[in-house]
C-alpha cells in the first residue's frame, strides 16, 4: 500500500490525512493484499488455463456480504478474471468456442450463473456488459472445508472432462468442461503432419495408429498408413496396416501382411508383438509367437522368461516352470532373473536355490 498526503479542506488547509492507495495501482512491482495466481489443466491436447486474483476471507461473511447477491461479480479481486480455452468446449453441455474471456458470476442463496464474457481485459466486474456474453451456464454450490484465500481448481473426473471449481470461505462452485478429444485432434492432425517430421515415417503411423485405436476416421486413417510405409516399410506401420484391414474384414490380405511381418521380425518386435496379443487376449496366437521366438532364439534367457510368462497367462503351469527355470539356467541379467524367480513364486516352486544371499 502507499501512503499520500491529501489536500481537502473547505477553507484550503492542508490536511495530514493518509489515504491508502490499493497496491494494485502502483507503477512498482510490490506485493500485493489479494496476489495473483494461475492454475491450468492438460484435457486431451486442449489447454484450459484460469488467472485470477485471491481475496482472502480474513473472518468476514462472505456470501451475500463482502459479494452481494444477485449482482454481477468478478470472481476473483483486482482485474478480470480470466479463463483461455486453446479448443471448443462444452461448459455444463453447452458450446463455448476456443478462445480468452472474462470470468463472472451472479451469486445467490440458491443456484449460481457463470458468465463467459468476450470482454477479457476490463478491471473487474465494473465494466462488465451483457451484450458481450459468449455464455451464460446455471451451476449449484456446494459446501467446502474452509478456504481462507479464494482458489480455483481444475480437476480431470475422466479422459475428456475436468471440472473448475472456485472455492472460498465454506463453499465451492463447480463447473463442468468437457472436451471432445477425438475430433479435435483430428481437426489439428493435418496441419500436424505438413511439418518436417512429416519426412518420416512415424507421424504418419502415430496418427493412423490414433484414429485406428480411437475408432474414428478410417478412410484417413488407411491413408496415413500407407504413407507411413511408403516413407519406411517396418514391422509396426504393416502391422498396425494388418490390424486395421482385419477390422474391414479383408482377412486374406490381413493374413498375408501379417505373415511377412512375422517372417522378418527382430527378436524384439516378436517379442513385443506376442505381448500385443496377450493384451489383447489372444492367448493362444501369443504363445505360438512365444515359441517362435525361442526357437528363433534359443541362447536369449529374457526370450524363455517371457515366453514362460505366455505359458503362465495361457494357464499351461507345468510349460512356464520349464521356461522359467530354463531362463535362470541361462545366467540372465537382473531384471529378467528377478521376473523368473517372482514368476516362478507365484507359481508356488522354491526358488531358494536361484536367490542370491546377501552377507
Amino acid at each position: 500500500m502507499r501512503t499520500l498526503l491529501i489536500t481537502l479542506g473547505a477553507c484550503g488547509a492542508l490536511l495530514a490525512t493518509p489515504y491508502r492507495v490499493p497496491a494494485q495501482w502502483t507503477f512498482l512491482d510490490l506485493p500485493v493484499e489479494s496476489q495473483a495466481a494461475s492454475t491450468s489443466q492438460h484435457i486431451g491436447t486442449t489447454d484450459i488455463t484460469i488467472t485470477y486474483s485471491r481475496p482472502a476471507v480474513k473472518g468476514r461473511a462472505i456470501w451475500g456480504e463482502v459479494v452481494p447477491y444477485d449482482q454481477v461479480w468478478r470472481a476473483g479481486a483486482n482485474e478480470n478474471t480470466v479463463i483461455t480455452l486453446s479448443s471448443d468446449v462444452k461448459v455444463e453441455g453447452q458450446a463455448l468456442s476456443a478462445g480468452t474471456y472474462g470470468l463472472h458470476m451472479i451469486p445467490t442463496s440458491t443456484t449460481w450463473t457463470v458468465i463467459f464474457s468476450k470482454d477479457s481485459r476490463s478491471w473487474g466486474s465494473f465494466f462488465y456488459k451483457p451484450e458481450h456474453d459468449a455464455l451464460r451456464v446455471t451451476v449449484s454450490p456446494r459446501p467446502c472445508p474452509a478456504t481462507e484465500y479464494l482458489t480455483y481448481d481444475l480437476t480431470p473426473v475422466k479422459a475428456a472432462e475436468a471440472e473448475l471449481t472456485l472455492r472460498w470461505s465454506e463453499l465451492a462452485v463447480p463447473i463442468r468442461i468437457a472436451v471432445d478429444v477425438d475430433q479435435v485432434v483430428l481437426a489439428r492432425m493435418d496441419d500436424q503432419l505438413k511439418g518436417l517430421s512429416a519426412f518420416n515415417w512415424e507421424p504418419w503411423y502415430e496418427a493412423a495408429r490414433y484414429c485406428h485405436d480411437a475408432h474414428i476416421a478410417p478412410d484417413k486413417a488407411m491413408k496415413w498408413v500407407d504413407v507411413s510405409i511408403a516413407r519406411q516399410p517396418n514391422f509396426e506401420n504393416r502391422m498396425l496396416k494388418a490390424e486395421m484391414l482385419t477390422s474391414l474384414g479383408k482377412q486374406a490380405e490381413a493374413e498375408a501382411l501379417r505373415k511377412t511381418m512375422v517372417d522378418e521380425a527382430t527378436n524384439g518386435q516378436l517379442n513385443t508383438y506376442a505381448y500385443q496379443l496377450l493384451q489383447k487376449g489372444e492367448k493362444a496366437e501369443a504363445v505360438r509367437m512365444f515359441e517362435l521366438n525361442a526357437k528363433r532364439h534359443p541362447q536369449d534367457p529374457n526370450v524363455h522368461d517371457s515366453l514362460g510368462e505366455g505359458y503362465m497367462t495361457a494357464g499351461d503351469k507345468e510349460a512356464a516352470i520349464k521356461s522359467f527355470k530354463k531362463s535362470l539356467s541361462m545366467n540372465p541379467p537382473d531384471g529378467v532373473k528377478a521376473n523368473s524367480i517372482k514368476c516362478l513364486k507365484q507359481l508356488g516352486v522354491d526358488t531358494s536355490s536361484y536367490e542370491t544371499v546377501k552377507k
